[in-house]
C-alpha cells in the first residue's frame, strides 16, 4: 500500500510541474536527407513549444523560400475512414497530427508539398536535437476521395535557432531568430 502512495505521490507532482511549466518556443533547422525531400521541401525549420512532457509545433519555416505555415493540432478522423493507420501503417512513429493553415503561405505550402490539394496535413515524428525526423504530407483528394500521403519527407537535424524573446514570436517575429553566430534565421 505505501508503494502506491508514494507512485501516486510522485505521479502528482510530476503532473503539477509539467502542467505549471511554461513553455519554452524552440527553432529546429533541418536540412533534407533525400532527394525527395530535397525536391518537395528543402530546408524546414520547425518552431515549437515544449514544455517538460509535451511538444506541439506551431509553425513551419521553409528556411530558403522564407515562407511560414502556420500549423494547428488535427484530429485523425478528419482523414477519412482509418486515419493515420490507413495512410501510413500502424507502426509509423509519426502520429503527431497537424493541419496546415491556409493563411500566409500557408496555402502555397500546401500546393507545393501535395500538388492538387487544397488541404494539407503533416504527422510528424518526435522532434529532438541532434536526431532526425521524418514527416508525413497528407492532403485532401482534389476528386473527392479521402486524405492521399503526398510524401514522406526525411530531415537530419542541422541546428538550433536562437529565438527572440517569446512577445516577439508571438507578435508575427518582429525580430527575425539569430542563428548561434548571429546570422538571421528564417523569418
Amino acid at each position: 500500500m505505501r508503494a502506491w502512495r508514494s507512485l501516486l505521490l510522485g505521479a502528482a507532482v510530476v503532473s503539477a510541474a509539467a502542467g505549471s511549466a511554461d513553455a519554452k518556443i524552440r527553432l529546429f533547422s533541418y536540412d533534407p536527407a533525400n532527394q525527395v525531400t530535397e525536391r518537395t521541401a528543402g530546408d524546414l525549420t520547425f518552431e515549437f513549444s515544449q514544455t517538460l512532457i509535451f511538444v506541439k509545433v506551431l509553425r513551419i519555416h521553409s528556411t530558403e523560400g522564407h515562407a511560414t505555415a502556420e500549423v494547428k493540432p488535427a484530429d485523425e478522423k478528419v482523414l477519412g475512414r482509418g486515419g493515420l493507420a490507413r495512410l501510413i501503417g500502424n507502426f509509423a512513429p509519426e502520429r503527431d497530427l497537424y493541419a496546415v493553415e491556409p493563411q500566409d503561405e500557408g496555402a502555397d505550402m500546401t500546393a507545393a508539398f501535395c500538388p492538387g490539394s487544397t488541404q494539407a496535413w503533416v504527422a510528424v515524428g518526435h522532434i529532438a536535437e541532434n536526431r532526425p525526423l521524418n514527416v508525413w504530407v497528407l492532403g485532401d483528394d482534389p476528386k473527392g476521395g479521402p486524405a492521399r500521403v503526398c510524401a514522406k519527407l526525411s530531415f537530419t537535424f542541422h541546428g538550433e535557432w536562437r529565438a527572440p524573446d517569446d512577445s516577439d514570436i508571438e507578435h508575427n517575429q518582429e525580430r527575425p531568430p539569430q542563428g548561434p553566430s548571429g546570422v538571421p534565421g528564417p523569418s
